[in-house]
């Protein structure tokens, strides 16, 4: 029977490589399971006729703000989570350029934070992403979306996927209310604020406070004078 007689070096060598070894064949199975992890808190909802507008919107937002705008003066409006989520539930999301789709949204609620959370699907495989903000308004009335994390499954990848967020922003919210599709990315991406000048039904209204409760966000809107 051989005998190998290892000395101190060899046994280094031979424990390094198995060590490789083994974190080559453990590392993608680790990382697979972390990525298909699904946070317990992401219950995106599924609205019956999911085709048609949200009644939470046409029948709640929309007028609230066209009535309210119509005095001139600043006022109020409350948006609960559980009605953003009916609004945002029923799309449509577009592909991104790079190929990649999401599904089944869903807005999360807490003090002084919120969460956007979807399944967003890269050649065919689902993962759970979470990004986490804290939006403020600064001294000078901009607004701060204070991106703070992104989560996909249970692993903290906000270094790298950036690139993938910015390619979701784009498609779907070009042109959002008035405010271009760069500069909710560069918000998003960068926290760079900017003007949260939105447009209403005859008009424009600006944002002035914002408060972010568990469950609801209370807004302070100006109309804006025409230009």
């Amino acid at each position: 029977m051989l005998k190998l007689k290892l000395t101190g070096k060899r046994k280094f060598i031979l424990v390094v490589v198995c060590t490789a070894a083994a974190v080559i064949l453990i590392l993608p199975a680790g990382v697979a399971f972390f990525l298909s992890r699904v946070p317990p808190y992401y219950k995106p909802v599924s609205p019956p006729n999911a085709a048609e507008v949200s009644p939470y919107l046409t029948n709640y937002i929309a007028p609230e703000i066209h009535n309210k705008s119509q005095l001139g003066e600043p006022f109020e409006l409350v948006i609960t989570e559980a009605g953003l989520n009916d609004i945002i539930a029923r799309g449509p999301w577009r592909p991104t350029s790079g190929g990649a789709s999401i599904a089944r949204p869903a807005i999360i609620m807490t003090e002084g934070r919120i969460l956007l959370m979807a399944t967003v699907k890269y050649s065919r495989v689902p993962v759970v992403m979470t990004v986490f903000t804290s939006p403020k308004l600064d001294e000078a009335g901009l607004l701060c979306l204070n991106l703070e994390k992104v989560s996909a499954g249970s692993l903290d990848v906000t270094l790298i996927v950036k690139k993938v967020i910015e390619e979701i922003i784009n498609p779907n919210v070009a042109g959002f209310d008035g405010i271009p599709a760069g500069d909710i990315a560069s918000a998003m991406l960068e926290n760079k604020p900017f003007e949260p000048v939105f447009n209403a039904s005859d008009g424009q209204v600006r944002l002035t406070g914002i408060d972010i409760r568990d469950g609801e966000v209370v807004l302070q809107l100006t109309p804006q004078a025409e230009r």
